[in-house]
């Protein structure tokens, strides 16, 4: 099924006609290769020091790690997640880590995000075959816009900044490390079919060369193809994306690796920007509800919401020896992202605009109805919006390893810089979706096809420029910025002794943002004279004229660090982690109306981290503590009186104050063999782990004083366990993740149903202590089979998953637009702040309300048939 969007797609059709000849091409080479052998090595080794099956635990760590840290293996991949995971579903066994997919298995564009560690998506960094990458407007992500399951070869998430080699824009709360699968040395296909719920589908062709000859030179290729799509379990929020990769390597001469990569995601998909349901959406059409298809009326409908996404990720990379113990690794990268989003500015509707709509009841349809387009008022029109955010990044990374030994002491140098260049533009179009979907016989308004024609440009928006800009109207914003970034780095493995690595090592940051002159920020504009504020150029502050700000920002840092591994035994290490890490402000420093007074300075964090990793025969263990503070927070906020260095009623970015991360993390895997009960269980493994997890905020940022409380969207604790059994034909598993209670508001905006805060409670009111935006826990657990046979000498697997076995449809997450009503104390009785309902999760006490709500997906199920030649 593909989705509809109005977007054409030359780009798609070309890359993918390339990756085709480039199989062709291959194929009759690959045919000289040898038997089939579907499982290449493992990207990460466990060393242990026993016959422990490291396939056997789905979530481990390493000995000779040296900071928290879990590996999953290709088998996991492949026999446990669904056909359609991205690397959020692949990720959730992770202790301490949350995240799902609201529209069903790896059918969501990072709707609700990874936490690690109650830290958000952008304060940990994520990388592939070494490259980290996420947006230029600041370090987050999205799941479905990179790499599905099926190209992740293995994944690793380091719980802690690593070492001074690290590299990221933001590697304190830890790293996601997703690599491409291993090329063997031998031909193998592997193609896989799938359908399941809601009309989802998802077809994967798997090519492995293995060895053949180039000009004298062995070589040998990967060849990835997938294609998937889905209606999704919100309601008309479909999906559709392909996704090709091509990855080769020439042994150029001894010990010489010459690697060769490139991706690319297309992704057509039909959502709100804005998207999330209100409680009276729910209560009146149910959890799923998303997009309707019948009412042209309201900013729900399909033809206002269209969504484009291309991405892409290339690499050079050679490695090798100079001598026996000088070694080198540089690699050359590329990626972009585009996102062209066509979408209504709203879709939220109280009880009261429901009625309306369905002619039940007096008032308007929905909030935020009319625009005005060419000076003409079209008061029940829908006010929507075109917004682009595209941007490339080049970068390179070299890596050099000295190998030393000095008889009592022996080690490796190591020392490498990393250096980086980015272009972005950003812009945003506000637009009429009424009139350019009528103007359509598709009924879908391809706002990009317009909007610099000014046809449908609508400046009844606050916040577009009200006045022609470099001759468009309707304007929101038009940034154009970049950045241009260095990280050498030196760190050293000593080993004194023979179970004993001590590796300190430092690392230097320096960071300059840059932002073209006469770049529009959100449409604001200064106050006297009017117009936009000019970035590099005009006349400088206090001089009249136009706002005058630099057009560029640098950050510099020196970073230490330090780390201790000790083998207590062959199977039994401990380690411990000094590091500390950093959050370079991002381009939103940038973003303000007025005279920026100073840019903030860097959020900073020191990391203190102990822990062990023990490997028996049937068993394996890992656990440590952790604690991270996190200074100069860098925090948005809307400029009041009392805000120091920012303009009331402008946003800017401030250093706030501190946050403190600490908590406790295990994780463990027993596996039995022949030798236990006779041989019954054998094949059997059982597993478990946990995290407890402290996140404390202030309740006043700028106090250091004031009262802490745990962090918004932060759990208190973690838990995951299940069984996976493999033997003979037959692979299966039962796994349950549950995320512990969280809140959604922060410390700062914490109001319990009487609209008391922390600092605000007042006598004898007891209700505090279950705060009204605090969720409950919830738990997915997802159960995976298959059976192995074979037919006409074929190796075929079938098998499937049902997923959210128990049908958990808890909210994870909360979009708060509300505010309390203000109450006068004391009240006796206490007065409900929010229309009388007891909590957020009371939804038909809240048809008031216009917060946006996110639920676990239904239960599900997919059929898949993989096919192994």
């Amino acid at each position: 099924m593909t989705t509809k969007t109005g977007f054409s797609n030359p780009v798609r059709r070309g890359h993918l006609l390339a990756l085709l000849l480039s199989s062709t091409a291959l194929l009759p080479l690959a045919a000289q290769a040898a038997d089939a052998d579907n499982q290449g090595p493992i990207e990460t080794v466990v060393v242990t020091g026993t016959r422990f099956n490291v396939d056997a635990a789905p979530a481990k760590s390493s000995l000779t790690t040296t900071q928290p840290q879990t590996i999953i293996h290709k088998s996991y991949i492949e026999d446990s997640v669904a056909a359609t995971a991205d690397y959020v579903n692949v990720l959730a066994i992770v202790p301490s880590l949350t995240g799902l997919s609201v529209n069903g298995p790896g059918l969501s564009d990072g709707n609700v995000k990874n936490t690690l560690r109650g830290l958000p998506d952008g304060d940990f960094g994520l990388a592939y075959d070494g490259i980290p990458f996420g947006d230029t407007n600041g370090p987050t992500h999205h799941s479905e816009s990179y790499f599905p399951g099926s190209t992740i070869g293995s994944a690793e998430v380091d719980r802690g900044p690593g070492n001074a080699g690290t590299i990221g824009a933001s590697t304190y709360g830890g790293t996601v490390k997703l690599y491409s699968e291993l090329l063997t040395d031998d031909f193998h296909v592997r193609q896989t079919g799938t359908g399941g719920s809601w009309n989802t589908f998802n077809f994967n062709t798997n090519v492995q060369t293995g060895d053949f000859d180039t000009f004298g030179l062995t070589s040998r290729a990967l060849i990835n193809y997938q294609v998937s799509g889905s209606s999704g379990y919100l309601t008309n929020q479909t999906t559709h994306h392909e996704n090709e990769l091509l990855k080769t390597e020439t042994e150029i001469a001894p010990n010489w690796t010459l690697t060769l990569f490139g991706s690319r995601n297309g992704l057509s998909q039909l959502v709100n920007d804005n998207n999330g349901a209100t409680p009276a959406q729910i209560v009146a059409f149910g959890k799923p509800f998303a997009l309707q298809r019948t009412d042209t009326r309201l900013g729900t409908f399909v033809g206002y919401n269209p969504e484009h996404k291309e991405t892409d990720m290339d690499y050079l990379r050679l490695h090798g020896d100079i001598s026996d113990f000088f070694h080198v690794d540089d690699q050359f990268y590329t990626y972009a992202y585009i996102n062209k989003t066509t979408t209504a500015t709203s879709v939220v509707q109280n009880q009261a605009n429901i009625l309306a709509a369905a002619g039940l009841g007096p008032g308007p349809i929905t909030q935020g109805l009319g625009t005005k387009v060419g000076g003409v008022s079209f008061p029940n029109d829908i006010p929507g919006y075109t917004k682009l955010n595209a941007y490339r990044v080049w970068g390179n990374v070299l890596r050099t390893a000295w190998d030393y030994d000095f008889g009592v002491v022996s080690g490796e140098l190591r020392v490498g810089v990393w250096s980086e260049w980015s272009a972005t533009e950003r812009q945003r179009f506000y637009i009429d979706v009424t009139q350019c979907a009528a103007a359509t016989a598709s009924n879908y308004c391809n706002g990009f096809a317009v909007e610099h024609s000014n046809v449908f440009a609508d400046t009844s928006s606050k916040s577009a420029q009200p006045a022609s800009y470099m001759g468009y109207t309707g304007l929101g914003y038009f940034e154009h910025t970049g950045w241009s970034q260095y990280e050498p780095f030196a760190e050293l493995d000593i080993k004194p002794m023979e179970n004993l690595t001590i590796t300190p090592g430092i690392k230097y940051v320096w960071w300059e943002h840059t932002i073209d002159p006469n770049s529009l920020i959100k449409g604001k504009t200064s106050a006297t004279p009017p117009g936009p504020a000019i970035y590099g150029t005009g006349l400088p502050p206090g001089v009249a004229g136009p706002i005058v700000n630099p057009s560029s920002f640098t950050t510099t840092r020196f970073l230490p660090f330090a780390t201790v591994n000790y083998r207590y035994q062959p199977n039994w290490s401990f380690y411990f982690q000094y590091a500390n890490g950093i959050y370079v402000p991002d381009i939103t420093s940038f973003e303000a109306a007025g005279v920026i007074a100073a840019f903030p300075k860097p959020q900073t964090t020191v990391n203190y981290q102990f822990g062990s990793v023990f490997y028996a025969d049937n068993f394996t263990a890992d656990a440590d503590i952790y604690y991270i503070g996190s200074n100069n927070t860098i925090q948005q906020i809307t400029g009041t009186l009392a805000t120091p260095g920012c303009p009331v009623g402008d946003t800017c970015n401030i250093n706030a104050g501190t946050v403190t991360y600490k908590g406790i993390e295990g994780e463990a895997t027993y596996a039995f063999d022949d030798t236990q009960l006779g041989g019954i269980f054998d094949g059997l493994s059982i597993f478990a782990n946990g995290s407890l997890n402290s996140a404390k905020a202030h309740t006043d940022p700028l106090n250091p004083a004031s009262p802490t409380y745990q962090d918004k969207q932060a759990p208190f604790w973690t838990a995951a366990s299940g069984l996976i059994f493999k033997s003979g034909p037959w692979k299966l598993s039962l796994i349950d993740k549950v995320i512990g209670q969280q809140y959604e508001d922060s410390p700062a905006k914490r109001f319990d149903m009487f609209g008391s805060t922390p600092t605000s409670l007042v006598l004898n009111r007891t209700s505090w202590a279950g705060s009204f935006y605090k969720l409950g826990a919830y738990n997915k657990m997802d159960f995976t089979g298959y059976y192995d046979f074979e037919v006409a000498g074929t190796d075929v697997e079938f098998g499937g998953g049902i997923y959210n076995l128990l049908n958990d449809r808890s909210p994870v997450a909360i979009t708060i637009n509300d505010s309390p009503a203000k109450v006068v104390a004391p009240n006796n009785p206490p007065a409900n702040a929010f229309g009388g309902a007891v909590s957020a999760q009371a939804l038909a006490q809240r048809g008031a309300s216009l917060d946006q709500y996110y639920f676990q997906p239904e239960r599900s199920f997919q059929v898949t048939l993989k096919v192994h030649l």
